[in-house]
């Protein structure tokens, strides 16, 4: 439930304990998707089954055309893999496009860690945070990656919180690491 103090909701997934009833993940995420107004920053390390995560979000993109989307996306380089890390950046876009954003709908702008597809194994990182922040006013952030799983059936946990201070927040520091080039733009 809601505490009487902060405007914070206990969201979970996976099996409910009998009695206890929190936030649902995947709810939780098509609502704030389906309400926003004027900006959603995502950040995510896993996207699966993206199309149905996406699909508020996608058509909320559609009837608000300038509402502002940016996905920050984790690219991942398997161990041993030797591909170049354009070729590797491609192929995300491309699986992106055609298997994790509904069809038909523009894209939203996604950046991504260049040090997650590097070669050198000692600067290899991971993009792993998982957050949503809507309209700069509305903070979710969680356990649980953008995959049906995770939204559904994982147990995970996670807070929604009702602040600027924390949107502002997390929107400055992804937004300083992209104006300082540690993140740089997939498409």
């Amino acid at each position: 439930g809601r505490t009487t103090e902060l405007p914070i909701d206990l969201v979970t997934s996976g099996p409910e304990a009998p009695g206890v009833s929190n936030r649902d993940t995947s709810v939780v995420v098509r609502e704030l998707f389906a309400h926003a107004k004027n900006s959603v920053l995502v950040v995510g390390y896993a996207v699966y089954q993206g199309q149905q995560v996406f699909e508020a979000l996608a058509k909320r993109m559609e009837a608000f055309p300038d509402l502002d989307v940016k996905l920050f996306l984790n690219i991942a380089r398997p161990d041993g893999d030797s591909t170049s890390s354009e070729i590797l950046v491609a192929r995300f876009k491309q699986r992106f496009k055609d298997k994790q954003w509904p069809l038909g709908y523009r894209l939203p702008q996604v950046f991504f860690d260049p040090r997650s597809v590097s070669h050198d194994q000692a600067i290899r990182s991971s993009l792993h945070a998982k957050c949503i922040v809507v309209d700069s006013s509305q903070v979710f952030v969680s356990s649980a990656n953008f995959t049906e799983a995770a939204q559904e059936r994982n147990i995970e946990v996670g807070l929604k919180i009702e602040s600027e201070w924390l949107a502002r927040g997390i929107t400055d520091h992804f937004r300083n690491l992209l104006e300082h080039g540690i993140l740089g733009r997939a498409f």
